[in-house]
């Protein structure tokens, strides 16, 4: 139904609680990944496990900016070089 009205579901994942002032800036950004047609659903989440960053879910787009796979990547890339 929701894609029927023209509603995009955004899960944002943060480390800490956005402010208000945080979710209109990210709210108005993410509104350039959809159609002019469409609205954005803004659904938060705070995991403090990502240490910092964010991770993105937009319709069937996933970005994952967070320090956590950050991290684990970079220590995955020195493991195997060593």
């Amino acid at each position: 139904m929701s894609a029927h009205r023209g509603e995009v579901i955004c899960e944002v994942t943060t480390a800490r609680q956005l402010d208000a002032e945080q979710k209109q800036k990210l709210q108005s950004v993410l509104k350039s990944f959809v159609k002019s047609n469409e609205t954005i659903f803004l659904n938060t989440k705070v995991d403090p496990s990502i240490m910092g960053g964010m991770i993105v879910s937009i319709g069937d787009r996933y970005v994952d900016m967070s320090i956590a796979s950050k991290i684990q990547r970079y220590t995955q890339i020195i493991s195997t070089t060593i």
